[in-house]
């Protein structure tokens, strides 16, 4: 339990010894406020012709009206304190939005930058590249891959390794060269070749029989007459 403090006062010219839980000092400011409400109300006329009751009444009713003034202005304090709180809070939230919007801007300008990164990179390869040839996106080592996958897999490839594998096979090749477009070889349309005899066209002019070629008679020449 705190302990009570008494403090002595002065109050209308009289001393009084008061005691309370509250500090010395604020018992003397409210000795001092007492007293400066009592002179205040000895200026006026009316006060002066009352009798003692009536004094006390009077000056009770003014420190009652400080009072309720006083807290009337004390709520309204209070009640613009937690407007200003409202607004606060909703100031705070817009903050918190702005933020947050702001970071995803900061995240997407990132991505652009890192896509523009690439396509100058990409554009930069192609440049380096001969005209005709397009290198993709990457490393290299895909289209190195697939050169090679080509250039085994291509059918003048595969010929040659096969030509260079087999000397005798390419020399009976050599040989026998394949016959010409439109002669009826065995096995170039999965039947046997047959001979048929020439027949003679209605329009074909005979060839003569016996020699064909002679020798002319020399023609005598008549002497001059």
């Amino acid at each position: 339990m705190a302990m009570k403090n008494t403090a002595e006062v002065v109050i209308a010219g009289r001393v009084y010894k008061i005691s309370g839980y509250e500090s010395p000092e604020y018992l003397h400011q409210i000795a001092v406020y007492l007293n400066d409400k009592m002179s205040e109300l000895q200026k006026t006329d009316s006060y002066r012709k009352q009798n003692t009751d009536q004094k006390q009444l009077l000056l009770n009713m003014n420190l009652a009206d400080d009072f309720f003034k006083s807290r009337r202005q004390a709520e309204k304090l209070s009640a613009d304190l937690e407007k200003k709180e409202r607004e606060l809070y909703s100031v705070r939230h817009d903050l918190i939005e702005a933020q947050l919007a702001l970071e995803n801007q900061k995240k997407e300008l990132k991505d652009l930058k890192k896509r523009l990164k690439e396509l100058e990179n990409a554009r930069s390869r192609e440049a380096a590249q001969p005209d005709g040839v397009s290198v993709p996106a990457g490393d290299g080592t895909e289209a190195a891959g697939a050169d090679r996958a080509d250039s085994s897999g291509s059918p003048q490839t595969q010929a040659s390794q096969s030509r260079s594998q087999n000397p005798a096979q390419n020399q009976g090749q050599t040989q026998n060269p394949a016959p010409p477009a439109g002669s009826h070889a065995p096995g170039a349309t999965g039947r046997p070749a047959v001979l048929r005899p020439y027949r003679r066209r209605c329009c074909e002019t005979p060839e003569p029989s016996g020699p064909r070629f002679r020798f002319q008679p020399e023609r005598e020449e008549n002497p001059k007459s």
